[in-house]
């Protein structure tokens, strides 16, 4: 089992989420603590409406997660997701590639078609097109990481023959996620994917985030079972996809005992879940760290396997 931390990026300056010693701190410890992944969302252009209801600031992830990589030499770097559509394909792979070279391959991309209507208008995407566009920028930069030239007549946008240099440490390219819970994000997962990323939690966020609804362990293993399947179909096995997935046990503020927080990541473990999201708590960035090194002494050193290659890798 291993662990991501998704960094909580709030602008109260009293909190000191926005310091970027402490951005480069939240980083180190994560992996001095035995963390196997850190993560940036992906939210360029949020109503103001969304964030007054409960939606969470950002960084750009990229910059984000560049920044965190001068800092570290082992912890993976992750999107969480990065919303694909958003962007013109050959500028998010210039993106990724850039984050993967300058971690010396540590990149990790979780990949979502995104959701929320007013930013996709906002940015000026439709996203009544948004699979469709999901689908195509994908194509586009595989080919840009894989190919010496890349030439594509797209929805909004005609490459003749352009180049992706330099490419990414990771050959042939960073492993790719897919967030969501859908059959299409299923059959994503098993067409090209190295990972999945469920979203899991009540049936009204599952609504918000216009994907179907997981509110239980029973319903993940289902799920999981259901992946399993559509890889089979590919000549693929569930050995091979990294599965992250949120859990009670993560939530550092719910008060869980260390015992229980094992036994539920066990029965995760049991199912398929590979990867394990850690929330931190509200407040102050100091009070969130002392809760991360409790966690990592308690939890983490007791769950963490050697560093395994073969799932983080990509193909």
């Amino acid at each position: 089992m291993r662990f991501m931390a998704e960094y909580n990026v709030r602008s109260d300056p009293a909190e000191g989420w926005l310091d970027p010693d402490n951005v480069a701190t939240f980083a180190r410890t994560l992996e001095e603590v035995g963390f196997g992944a850190l993560a940036f969302t992906d939210h360029p252009a949020p109503s103001a409406k969304w964030l007054a209801a409960g939606g969470h600031e950002t960084f750009d992830p990229f910059a984000a997660l560049t920044f965190c990589a001068a800092a570290t030499r082992r912890i993976r770097l992750m999107t969480h997701l990065a919303v694909v559509p958003y962007r013109n394909p050959l500028l998010q792979a210039r993106s990724m590639t850039t984050v993967d070279v300058l971690s010396g391959g540590r990149a990790i991309f979780a990949l979502g078609t995104g959701y929320l209507r007013s930013e996709f208008a906002a940015l000026g995407v439709a996203a009544d097109e948004r699979n469709e566009l999901f689908d195509e920028a994908v194509e586009v930069i595989r080919k840009a990481w894989t190919q010496d030239v890349v030439v594509h007549t797209g929805r909004h946008f005609h490459a003749a023959g352009q180049a992706m240099l330099p490419r990414p440490v990771q050959r042939p390219h960073p492993p790719l996620w897919l967030g969501g819970n859908s059959g299409l994000a299923l059959d994503r997962v098993a067409r090209f994917g190295q990972g999945w990323a469920a979203l899991v939690g009540s049936p009204q966020l599952a609504r918000s985030a216009r994907t179907a609804s997981i509110t239980s362990t029973e319903e993940l293993a289902a799920r999981i079972r259901e992946l399993e399947r559509r890889l089979h179909t590919r000549g693929r096995t569930l050995a091979e996809i990294d599965v992250l997935a949120p859990t009670p046990a993560g939530v550092l503020a719910n008060g869980w005992s260390p015992a229980q927080r094992l036994d539920e990541l066990a029965r995760l473990r049991e199912v398929g879940v590979t990867w394990a999201g850690v929330v931190l708590p509200a407040g102050g960035f100091d009070a969130a760290m002392d809760s991360v090194r409790r966690f990592g002494a308690e939890v983490v050193a007791a769950l963490t396997p050697p560093e395994d290659h073969r799932r983080t890798t990509c193909c």
